[in-house]
């Protein structure tokens, strides 16, 4: 299942806006407040039930609309939702394409993971279709998976305890430790203590002594993991082979940038099959993709558009940052006022020939500047002018 268009009318900051979906990866960036998270909770919202109180009208518009067309194994779907609410305690009533929920899993920005200490090893939790409604808003919980990933272990060492699909699960989950770093793998599951343990250059370690960053990206990757698992159970399903939707708000967070450019292909690797839609405000993450996958948004007169981008060949692997940061991101300068104030008064005193003002700002550029940039040369020659004037 993958949708292929939203339409967003007068809901948050969003007058109108239509989006057509790639069947693969999807990167929405744009500034704060531009409607990133807005279109994950449409697409989220687009598959659930009740009411909810997360999507609001814009101020000005007297009722929003979203409407979402979806495919569904060749088979064309749409929904629309009306949400009349603006008022913070009031909710809108919805009902949509629940009966494909379990297809979307979505993962919300809180999903950092804190030590658990687990008495038992527990039964898994019924992943029915309620479950999945509430999901599909409030995303899934990620405080499971020490719970899944112990249960599935422990229980593997017994023949027919877990069906082939499972078997296949907790492999690709051992192999998710070493995807962005192989210098990390799995340990053991220590018996006593129901703890994870994990080999790392500097000895083995639990499970939660990991980094941040590293703790983040399995808490996306063994999130969208368990809960495959725990909806799909008759038949069970193998983990890559999911198809649906996988919702994810500020994938970068806690990453490095070399791991914020390498995050996209893990997760291309790891769930070849599923359609994904990530907002991110990462350049790295941005550089890495193709153009086909990238969702820019901008305002312009006030209202939120989808920018028109350059869609060349390598889409923007052989940029730097800052060209991603400016012509793709939308950032309209990369400079500190510091610098620019600096430039400013170097400027000026070149202008009046003042070779003293100049050289003072000068020096203060010099400090400013990265040690290889080419601009302190050009600086250096309109220096050097100026002290050829003041000589004469």
């Amino acid at each position: 299942m993958k949708i292929q268009t939203l339409t967003i009318d007068g809901i948050g900051g969003i007058e109108h806006l239509v989006v057509n979906f790639d069947e693969g990866f999807n990167f929405i960036c744009g500034p704060n407040g531009i409607g990133k998270t807005t279109i994950l909770e449409c697409v989220g919202h687009s598959f659930s039930v009740h009411g909810t109180d997360i999507l609001k009208r814009k101020a000005s518009s007297a009722c929003g609309k979203f409407t979402a067309i979806v495919n569904n194994d060749g088979t064309t779907v749409t929904t629309e939702v009306n949400i009349s609410s603006f008022e913070p305690n009031t909710p809108s009533h919805i009902n949509t394409l629940h009966q494909y929920a379990k297809s979307v899993l979505s993962l919300k920005a809180n999903r950092t993971l804190q030590y658990q200490n687990i008495d038992a090893v527990r039964k898994d939790r019924v992943g029915d279709d309620s479950q999945a409604h509430q999901e599909a808003m409030h995303g899934v919980n990620a405080q499971e998976i020490k719970s899944w990933f112990i249960n599935r272990y422990l229980y593997s060492a017994h023949p027919g305890a877990l069906t082939d699909e499972q078997l296949h699960n907790l492999a690709l989950a051992k192999n998710c430790f070493s995807l962005l770093n192989p210098d990390f793998t799995f340990s053991q599951v220590v018996a006593s203590s129901n703890e994870i343990m994990i080999n790392t250059p500097g000895g083995q370690i639990y499970f939660e002594y990991l980094s941040s960053g590293f703790k983040s990206s399995l808490s996306i990757v063994f999130g969208i993991i368990k809960d495959i698992e725990l909806r799909f159970k008759s038949p069970t399903k193998k983990a890559d082979d999911f198809n649906g939707i996988i919702l994810i708000d500020e994938l970068e967070l806690h990453l490095h940038p070399e791991w914020q450019s390498k995050i996209g292909g893990v997760l291309a690797g790891v769930f070849p099959n599923a359609q994904f839609i990530v907002a991110t405000h990462s350049p790295h993450i941005i550089q890495a993709a193709q153009p086909k996958e990238i969702i820019a948004l901008a305002a312009e007169d006030g209202r939120v558009v989808r920018r028109q981008l350059d869609n060349s060949e390598y889409g923007y692997q052989g940029w730097t940052i800052e060209e991603v940061l400016t012509d793709v991101m939308g950032m309209t300068d990369t400079r500190t006022a510091v610098f620019h104030g600096a430039v400013d008064k170097f400027e000026a005193a070149i202008a009046a020939e003042n070779f003293e003002d100049a050289r003072v700002q000068f020096e203060t550029l010099d400090k400013l500047l990265h040690p290889q940039n080419y601009l302190r040369k050009i600086l250096q020659l309109d220096l050097a002018t100026i002290r050829e004037v003041a000589r004469d």
